[in-house]
Order: structure tokens, then C-alpha cells, then sequence
């Protein structure tokens, strides 16, 4: 008790360099709180678009799609696995889907394509291509349907009720269709707009004789943080040599590998700002040390031990770092508060265009995403670092020797 006086009355001292020292490490946590929670909320969008568009959260595949991408290589007893799914997974929603290139031709021209051939109803479940069309509207059941994006539209020099041909390779063999176009759609990127379009399920299967059978059965959950757990479950239940059952991170390497490198960044920049950090509270406290030289030969002349003076230096950077914890997750918590409830629009930044990233169309709106686990974690290494900060001022002090120190000015 009588160390814990002492360091509060050494830190109220000097009380303006106590507390812009404590301030400076409240504002490192508060960065680093709102930083994660920006960074995990953009992620997090990432892997929901890019689930939503291009796989699921667990995916049900034929072995060796993912390798080959061949549109021979389909889900065996598709419906089973779906019945399957469904009944593990009540409040999900299950998608098939067949994924093919193609031939887009107009009396103007022609285009290479990749496809999409989906069940309408369960697609608007999960992405929000159906709000985004320019003209004419979404998939409705015709089986001679086609969206496609305006971009491509304007290259074949077609608009809404138009008809193009759509050739595609089956078995070696190039078989064709007429489609009418339905409506087309803008998501503002160019690799998709221009190059991307979806037909009925049931048309490309007809096509390309696939029976009942699709590409791929993707399950889409409530949140990517259950994909782990899911993908283990499925993986007991339909445990078959014909199937490979993969997790978000394996269907969409690209996708993965590009948030992983974005965290890694993100840590850099807190690593940097845990060394400015460390080296200013080093700095303080050494020079508070340095200030009370002639005050530590003082005690240790009375009797005082050298742990003695080791431990009160401890204890002021820990009072030091509880000051800056209380204050910098206040501060964290306040900065992220707007941001979890209203976000932040870089859409002005792009003219109204989207991003892409790892293969991924991003809408530019993004919510921060707190993770308690991280808050913790943050706050327990700001205190940490507090202490661990004040060792080499509290070692210096533990080798001072009484009569050299009373000889200090």
C-alpha cells in the first residue's frame, strides 16, 4: 500500500508529462481499435460478396472441380445432397449452380462469356445482383431467359427483348441456343459488366445433358464465422470419393490470400505503432527516473532495498498504463460507435464505381466489426507494454548506489 501512495504521488508530480504520456498510449489503443474493427468490418464484407457471387460458405463439389474447372465434372446425385444440406441446415439457404464459358453472338458480334446458370429465386436470397440492374428486370422462370451486364450489352449491340445465341462446348461437341435478354445489369466492375451473364439452371443443364446433376451445391450461412464448424459437418455427413467439400478460404484462394496479405498489413502498422509507442514511454519514464536520483539515494540511505525502488518504478507504469487502458478504450469504443452504425461511403472517391478485390466486387459502403477478443487483446498488450516499457528505468535504478546519487545535481 505504501508503494501504491508513493507512485501516485510521484505521478501527480508531474502531472502534465503523466498525463500526455498516458494520452499518447490511449490514442495508440484507440487507432489500433478502431483500425481492427474497420479492417475485420471490410473483410468481412469481402467474404460475404464474394461467397454470395462466387461459391458459398461451404461448397459442394465434384473431386477435382477446383482444379480443372470442366463442366464434366459435376456433384453425383445432386438432389440427394441437396436434401441433405437442407435438413443439417434448416435456416440456411442451399444453392446450385452450373458455372460454364460460352459464346455470346448478335447480329453485331460476338463476345467470350463466362456463365452463371442458377435457380432465380434461391439467387436473390443470397446476392444482390437482382437491385442492380439498369434495365429490364432479373431472371423470372423463362428458360430462354439471359441477363448480362451492360457493358457486354453494348458490345454486342443489344438492349432488353434482343436475342443472341449462346454456343457452349458439350463432350467435344459446340451446341447452341437462342436466349432473349431479359434485363442487364451494372455492377461497376469492368471484368464482370463485361464478360459476366446468368441463364435459368434447368436451360444449361438441357444443354449440356447434365440430367439433375450441377457444378457445384453451396451452402451460405448467417455469417463466414460459422464456415469452419459447418464445413465439418458436412464433411462427416457426405463423406464420398466423388465429392470434395471445401470452406470459403479453399473455393476462393484468390480471395483468401488477399485479406490474409491486407491483416498482415494491418499488423505492420500496429507493430510500428507499439515501437513509437514503447520507445516514448521508455523515454518518460527514464527521464522521470533521472529527475529523482537524489530522491532514490535518500531511501536507499534510510534503508530502502533496491527491489524496493524496482518495484515503485513498476508500479507507476502500471498506474500509468490502467490511466491510458480506461481512456483509450473509451476512446476506441467512441470513434467505432458511428462507424459500426452508419459506416463510411468511399463511393465518391470512385464516381460511383465499385472496387474489385481478390476476384471480388466491392460495394464501397463497409461497417467496422469489433471483435471483443481483439479489444482484450489490444488492451492487454497496451498495459503490457506500459510495464515491460519501465524495466530498463527500473533496473537503472536498482544499480544506483547511495553516495554517488546524493552527489547528483
Amino acid at each position: 500500500m505504501r508503494v501504491l501512495r508513493l507512485a501516485l504521488r510521484n505521478l501527480r508530480r508531474n502531472l502534465r508529462r503523466s498525463i500526455i504520456t498516458g494520452i499518447a498510449i490511449s490514442l495508440g489503443l484507440a487507432l489500433l481499435i478502431v483500425s481492427s474493427g474497420f479492417g475485420d468490418g471490410a473483410h468481412g464484407a469481402m467474404i460475404e460478396k464474394g461467397v454470395a457471387t462466387m461459391a458459398g460458405h461451404v461448397v459442394v463439389q465434384g473431386a477435382g472441380w477446383q482444379q480443372k474447372r470442366d463442366n464434366d465434372i459435376l456433384v453425383p446425385d445432386t438432389p440427394a445432397v441437396v436434401s441433405e444440406l437442407r435438413a443439417m441446415f434448416p435456416d440456411a439457404t442451399v444453392t446450385q449452380r452450373v458455372y460454364l464459358q460460352g459464346l455470346l453472338t448478335s447480329p453485331t458480334g460476338s463476345v467470350g462469356v463466362g456463365l452463371s446458370a442458377v435457380l432465380p429465386d434461391d439467387e436473390r436470397r443470397v446476392d444482390d445482383l437482382h437491385q442492380k440492374f439498369t434495365a429490364g428486370s432479373y431472371l423470372d422462370g423463362q428458360p430462354n431467359g439471359l441477363v448480362l451486364g451492360q457493358t457486354l450489352a453494348e458490345t454486342l449491340g443489344v438492349g432488353v427483348g434482343d436475342k443472341v445465341v449462346l454456343m457452349i462446348q458439350k463432350r467435344g461437341e459446340i451446341v447452341s441456343q437462342l436466349f432473349r435478354v431479359q434485363g442487364l445489369f451494372k455492377v461497376g466492375v469492368d471484368e464482370i459488366d463485361g464478360f459476366y451473364a446468368q441463364i435459368p439452371l434447368a436451360t444449361a443443364q438441357q444443354m449440356l445433358g447434365l440430367g439433375r446433376e450441377v457444378t457445384q451445391v453451396s451452402l451460405h450461412l448467417k455469417s463466414h464465422k460459422q464456415a469452419a464448424a459447418a464445413t465439418e459437418r458436412v464433411r462427416a455427413a457426405l463423406a464420398a470419393p466423388g465429392l470434395e467439400i471445401l470452406p470459403w478460404q479453399e473455393a476462393l484462394p484468390d480471395l483468401f490470400m488477399w485479406i490474409a496479405l491486407d491483416d498482415a498489413g494491418l499488423y505492420i502498422m500496429i507493430l510500428i505503432i507499439a515501437v513509437v509507442v514503447l520507445l516514448g514511454i521508455v523515454n518518460t519514464v527514464l527521464m522521470s527516473v533521472l529527475e529523482r536520483v537524489r530522491e532514490f539515494g535518500v531511501m536507499l540511505a534510510i534503508g530502502a532495498a533496491p527491489r524496493q525502488l524496482v518495484l515503485l518504478v513498476l508500479t507507476e507504469a502500471a498506474l500509468l498504463g490502467l490511466f491510458a487502458v480506461i481512456v483509450g478504450l473509451a476512446l476506441g469504443l467512441l470513434g467505432n460507435w458511428p462507424l459500426a452504425a452508419n459506416g463510411l461511403n468511399f463511393s465518391d472517391m470512385t464516381g460511383g464505381q465499385a472496387v474489385e478485390a481478390g476476384g471480388v466486387a466491392l460495394d464501397l459502403h463497409f461497417r467496422t466489426d469489433l471483435s471483443p477478443g481483439k479489444v482484450a487483446l489490444f488492451c492487454l498488450l497496451s498495459f503490457v507494454m506500459t510495464v515491460v516499457s519501465a524495466i530498463y528505468p527500473a533496473v537503472k535504478v536498482a544499480t544506483l548506489k547511495p553516495i554517488a546519487c546524493l552527489q547528483h545535481r
